[in-house]
């Protein structure tokens, strides 16, 4: 009997929800939830209702039917429900289930008491424009927004407390920080003191930031501190210093003082990590140092790779020193970007105008925002992360298991992603677990994917020809290296057709990757295999700062001219993959497999859809060899998910004050749109 089998609508409600408990009986001690899938396995999501939080809830699924049940059973029940019979199945979460008692515990995860304006529920809708119900997103979102509250308010009594080490009403002043510091100092050993770092959340209690939400910035520091440390082999959280969950410390060779470069050489130095686009169309460009950066010398820098990663403190102060600089090679076309760096506060600062920085020696503290702020950035991240200028030698510092050849890889194709057109990617084993990359892209100016799938007018080359061809345009040393697709040929966004050849369209290559430590590495490339820190608009987009375009432009229409305004708001590395991604690897079905499965009555036609090879037994055979179904895919992206919460278990559990060690948003990017708020940081190019 499958756990699935246990849950029946006709079962008593009390003995439904002992079924279920004891079919998740081990997630009150994960730190995450493990809920029936409907097909005999589990999914896993980052939220999770414990015993200790005292939440009744048969009390709780009684409001959720009288309240969120209906709504989402007349608008997600196509998919999220186990009455989806398609060859993907029922798309997790099954939070609309046909069964009341699944549909509420998923739900759970998806739902924020202290704030539903920031339920998942709602952001989906208002943010990420996620399949919107009604006439427009925003309306669908005051839908859900009002059936979430309603919900709440019925339960309200239930929620847990969230305490606080200072009183909300307890202004603190910074020469309480500072001889906070000084105490703690005076009993840190002289050999460790230049490793020891302090982060302080006054400016958030100043600030009147709820205790929720202090809480968030607790755990989004730790995420971005332990993200940004790609060969640590454990979580380190900083430590509350006197107990009042207001001043921290860590030890910067926790994070960066494990390294697999060697820095031996006494002239070693960070690579810069300017955009290579904004380098090649901006002349001036200057490095940290101000000097004029040659375009070609930066991609082509390569650091010496150890047989090991072993323990190396100059790299930990090489990374902190980078950090304490900003994000001052944001991409613009200006000679240099401002460094926000408002928070590192500091005896004095060096350099002039837009060079300006705190020495190390001198820099006191750092305000907590402004340090998950920064980490986030991708000049600082893509620096500190050490990540090389090209992705074939990024490959082999990670060590992608390539032993089968291309077969090594999971191939799928999804109609639906975050792309303006379908998604190519594929996942491959690494050392630390899995390693996932896509092929995004340009998409024409003004293209609507819906209508031109509709009309037959495809243009997406991986539905045309699914049977990837490896080249090397800057793809490692041969072909055989597997590093680089062929697409289209370049220059061409018109008549699209795939060559094969060594011509290469204009894309976007993101990749996520476990680190030592369970969490996720991020990184971009571009169409030459060369490192980025963003991806154009024209192939992906971040929907958290594409706010106020509308529906239909966000979600299809490319280029200057669009209406409802596309910005160039880019897609940046780390932040905006960390919001994405905030419970590990996003579900996704491998539409092309299932597809061809089910007949291919919904592959894409035309002379540039799959017509040409549906009816071919032979490209057909191997299509199913190397494109599994979502049934074998979903279950490798639960276990990468449970790799990745199991670690984020680690870090909440160690900076969330009280019982609910929940956050219910993504803590790093809250603290982070904190962080631009209060230091009034513009939301530039890749910033």
């Amino acid at each position: 009997m499958t756990k699935s089998t246990l849950i029946k609508v006709s079962v008593p409600c009390g003995l439904v929800l002992l079924a279920v408990a004891a079919a998740t009986a081990s997630r009150t001690k994960l730190g995450y939830a493990d809920l029936p899938n409907g097909r005999g396995g589990t999914n896993v999501e980052a939220v999770t209702y414990t015993e200790d939080m005292g939440f009744d809830k048969a009390r709780s699924l009684k409001a959720f039917q009288e309240t969120l049940y209906p709504l989402l059973r007349a608008n997600c029940s196509g998919c999220h429900s186990t009455e989806n019979t398609t060859g993907s199945g029922a798309q997790a979460p099954l939070h609309a289930d046909v069964d009341v008692n699944i549909a509420h515990e998923y739900a759970l995860t998806r739902v924020n008491f202290r704030d539903p304006q920031n339920s998942k529920f709602v952001v989906r809708m208002a943010i990420d424009r996620h399949n919107c119900f009604a006439e427009n997103c925003g309306v669908a979102a005051e839908k859900m927004l009002a059936a979430v509250t309603a919900w709440r308010d019925k339960v309200a009594d239930m929620i847990p407390a969230v305490p606080r080490g200072v009183d909300a009403s307890t202004k603190i002043t910074e020469s309480q920080i500072l001889d906070w510091i000084a105490a703690d100092r005076a009993k840190t050993p002289e050999a460790n003191r230049e490793f020891i770092k302090y982060v302080s959340f006054h400016a958030l209690q100043n600030a009147g930031v709820s205790n929720q939400n202090l809480n968030n910035a607790r755990a989004g520091l730790s995420k971005a501190l332990n993200t940004a440390a790609r060969w640590a082999p454990k979580v380190v959280n900083p430590v509350d210093v006197n107990g009042k969950g207001m001043l921290y410390k860590f030890d910067i060779r926790d994070y960066w003082g494990y390294t697999l470069i060697d820095t031996s050489a006494p002239d070693f130095a960070l690579w810069s990590a300017l955009s290579d686009d904004d380098m090649a169309f901006a002349p001036k460009k200057v490095d940290l140092d101000g000097n004029v950066v040659k375009y070609a010398s930066l991609l082509t820098q390569v650091h010496k790779i150890k047989t090991a990663v072993t323990r190396d403190e100059k790299f930990a102060r090489l990374a902190w020193a980078r950090v304490l600089r900003g994000n001052a090679e944001a991409a613009t076309n200006d000679e240099t970007y401002p460094p926000n760096i408002d928070g590192f506060v500091g005896a004095r600062k060096i350099g002039g105008n837009k060079q300006e920085y705190v020495d190390p020696a001198d820099l006191k503290y750092v305000e907590a925002a402004q340090l998950t702020y920064t980490l986030t950035r991708p000049d600082v991240y893509n620096a500190i992360m050490a990540i090389p200028g090209y992705m074939w030698a990024f490959e082999n510092e990670l060590g992608v298991d390539k032993s089968k050849g291309m077969d090594s890889y999971d191939y799928m194709v999804t109609d639906r992603a975050i792309t303006i057109d379908s998604r190519f990617y594929y996942r491959a084993q690494t050392p630390t677990g899995y390693y996932w990359k896509t092929y995004d892209i340009f998409t024409e100016g003004n293209y609507d994917r819906t209508k031109a799938y509709r009309e037959g007018k495809v243009t997406y080359p991986f539905w045309n020809h699914p049977i990837p061809k490896f080249v090397t345009n800057q793809g490692g040393t041969s072909p055989d290296d597997l590093t680089y697709v062929a697409s289209l040929p370049l220059g061409s966004y018109s008549n699209w057709k795939y060559t094969g050849g060594e011509g290469a369209q204009a894309s976007a290559e993101e990749m996520i990757f476990s680190l030592p430590n369970g969490l996720q590495g991020y990184a971009l490339f571009g169409a030459w295999s060369q490192r980025r820190v963003d991806a154009f608009t024209q192939i992906v987009r971040d929907p958290r700062i594409q706010k106020f375009v509308d529906d239909r432009t966000n979600a299809n229409l490319t280029g200057p001219g669009a209406p409802g305004g596309v910005t160039d708001k880019r897609l940046s590395n780390a932040s905006s993959c960390i919001g994405c991604h905030a419970d590990g690897m996003n579900r996704s079905n491998n539409d092309i497999r299932d597809w061809l499965d089910e007949g291919g009555a919904r592959l894409p036609k035309g002379e540039n859809g799959a017509d040409g090879w549906k009816n071919d037994p032979e490209i057909t055979k191997r299509v199913r060899e190397l494109y599994k179904p979502s049934s074998v895919m979903r279950e490798k992206m639960e276990n990468d998910r449970r790799q990745y919460l199991k670690a984020l278990a680690e870090v909440k559990d160690g900076m969330v004050l009280g019982v609910d060690k929940n956050t219910y948003v993504e803590p790093t990017i809250w603290t982070i749109e904190w962080a631009q708020r209060h230091y009034d940081y513009a939301i530039g190019r890749s910033n």
